[in-house]
């Protein structure tokens, strides 16, 4: 067994930890195995890279290759920054990833500010405006901050905010119901 496999088998409940602590801030969609497969790239990427002359131990080394092919994972499957709105609650529909927006588009007519109308019920009027600016109309972060007279950070804070909020509050089966009616 080579060295690497070593670190790789030893290093598996990092990329687990890593993997379940992701999961805390993701919708309950979000499939852990997903996570921990990406995980396990990034491991095993990080174990065929590492060289110990450094004197750097291989946790402190492997921690963030692991956690960034988590964060690949997501960007490639449509999590990453901004993106469409839509992609805000990303479903896995018969095995084909898309968005929830599209797979009801047969059935609805819905544009952009009705299914944001739909999926932000719940959030107060401001922060539906954020979103609007945001993900429909468009304005980067700094146009929305100086209209609401915030920070482009805070934008941002309030953005991520929102969408923890809408992910955890939907589930895929309830977001379908709501979307059809």
């Amino acid at each position: 067994m080579t060295n690497s496999q070593k670190l790789v088998e030893q290093y598996v409940p990092l990329a687990n930890k890593l993997a379940y602590k992701k999961k805390r801030v993701l919708p309950k969609f979000v499939d852990i195995e997903d996570l921990k497969s990406a995980a396990y790239l990034g491991l095993v990427e990080a174990a065929s890279r590492y060289n110990s002359e450094y004197g750097v131990a291989f946790s402190t080394y492997a921690y963030p290759r692991i956690f960034g092919a988590i964060h690949d994972w997501l960007r490639k499957e449509g999590w990453g920054k901004r993106g469409e709105f839509s992609k805000l609650l990303s479903l896995d529909v018969e095995n084909e990833e898309c968005s929830l927006k599209e797979s009801v588009a047969a059935k609805d007519d819905r544009n952009d500010d009705e299914f944001l109308e739909v999926v932000s019920i719940d959030l107060d009027q401001q922060a539906k405006d954020i979103l609007r600016q945001y993900f429909v109309d468009s304005y980067s972060m700094k146009e929305v901050g100086k209209r609401f007279g915030v920070s482009e950070s805070r934008i941002s804070q309030l953005i991520t905010q929102y969408k923890t909020r809408i992910r955890h509050k939907w589930s895929e089966s309830e977001l379908r119901a709501e979307l059809a009616a």
